[in-house]
């Protein structure tokens, strides 16, 4: 049994793990690779072990806006713990490239159903979700473009477990929702300032203390309740 990158999976007590495991297969993540479209069903549930999605609200006939990130910490398809009749009204993309253990979701919902670490783990996820989408939309209304961009930076970071996000500026303002000369007049900001390196295709953070500086704290408060709900999961599963 190979060692899984994914945070959620990573949690799991040995015998759920492999289980897990076996009803799941590992497939690649190509990017621009649409893992679900708005309005339909989905089929298979993703435990993201490299690489970043992105899950897309619908604002207009072809217009999407990110409202939150899937990276090795987290899941695409976390309704699918619930239902799997709902048609949920969002869009998944891989905006870089990686790979995940996809389950179909007949074997996910098995999962759940059998596997008592596995659904708390699950619902723990779940919760930080909603925190994380109803504090970016209140971060999106109340704080300016820079610190919004700082927020989605260090996010992305922590999702992908690396200073470098392959992703052009067009991208960046398509998932923000704003024009794109004003993500790129905050990035040559944040370059003069020494905190980050604009090169074709791809950003890189030079400095994360100071980033997070400039930003403003949404980016700290979703990191911390995602470790605090995890956290709150395991100690309740080792005192049962």
């Amino acid at each position: 049994m190979y060692e899984v990158r994914n945070r959620l999976l990573r949690l799991l007590p040995p015998d759920e793990l492999k289980h897990v495991l076996l009803l799941s297969e590992e497939v690649p993540l190509t990017k621009r690779q649409v893992l679900h479209r708005y309005g339909a069903r989905m089929q298979h549930v993703y435990f993201i072990e490299s690489g970043l999605v992105s899950v897309g609200a619908k604002v207009g006939p072809q217009k999407f806006v990110e409202v939150w990130l899937i990276g090795s910490e987290g899941l695409a398809g976390i309704h699918l713990a619930l239902t799997a009749k709902m048609q949920p009204m969002n869009r998944r993309i891989v905006q870089v490239a990686g790979a995940a253990n996809r389950l179909t979701v007949a074997r996910f919902q098995e999962a759940i159903a059998h596997l008592p670490t596995f659904r708390s783990v699950v619902h723990a996820y779940i919760a930080s979700v909603l925190i994380q989408t109803a504090q970016s939309g209140a971060c999106n209304t109340s704080h300016q473009l820079q610190q919004r961009l700082g927020r989605w930076l260090l996010l992305a970071r922590n999702a992908l477990g690396s200073n470098e996000i392959p992703l052009t500026h067009q991208v960046l303002a398509q998932l923000l929702g704003v024009r794109r000369a004003g993500v790129t007049d905050c990035l040559l900001q944040l370059k003069k300032n020494g905190l980050v390196e604009m090169m074709r295709g791809r950003l890189v953070i030079c400095d994360a203390f100071r980033l997070a500086q400039i930003s403003c704290q949404c980016w700290s408060l979703i990191e911390r309740e995602y470790e605090r709900q995890l956290l709150k999961t395991c100690t309740s599963n080792s005192e049962s």
